[in-house]
């Protein structure tokens, strides 16, 4: 097989990931609604094109570490079906990064919104 071929058939498989993803997690289904408000908002708000590069930024980042953590989840889980120490650890760090991650959207969102929404009202 070609080299062509070989970044196709690893394309299918990374979109297949993609969709199983979106199909089966929940918090990745609420990090996307939260994004869709999120553009929606940008767009009435006529942020600037560096806060968009920001704000599809840490969506992306979100949504990454979102399914990072959904991968790990499901690696320990078939590792180590019974309860262990050590794999729920590891499944609470894999959590506590998209933690990290949603508060430091949620501070970004304030840091390019709410100036824009003080002079809308004052």
């Amino acid at each position: 097989m070609d080299y062509k071929g070989r970044k196709l058939i690893g394309l299918r498989h990374a979109l297949r990931g993609i969709q199983q993803v979106f199909r089966k997690e929940r918090n990745l289904k609420i990090h996307l609604i939260i994004s869709v408000v999120v553009i929606f908002f940008a767009a009435f708000l006529d942020v600037s094109l560096m806060e968009w590069a920001v704000l599809f930024g840490i969506i992306a980042l979100v949504i990454s570490l979102e399914m990072i953590n959904s991968s790990i989840e499901r690696v320990m889980d078939y590792l180590a079906p019974e309860w262990h120490a050590s794999a729920g650890e590891i499944k609470d760090i894999a959590a506590g990064a998209v933690l990290v991650a949603a508060i430091s959207s949620i501070i970004i969102g304030c840091i390019i919104f709410l100036p824009k929404l003080m002079d809308i009202m004052f």
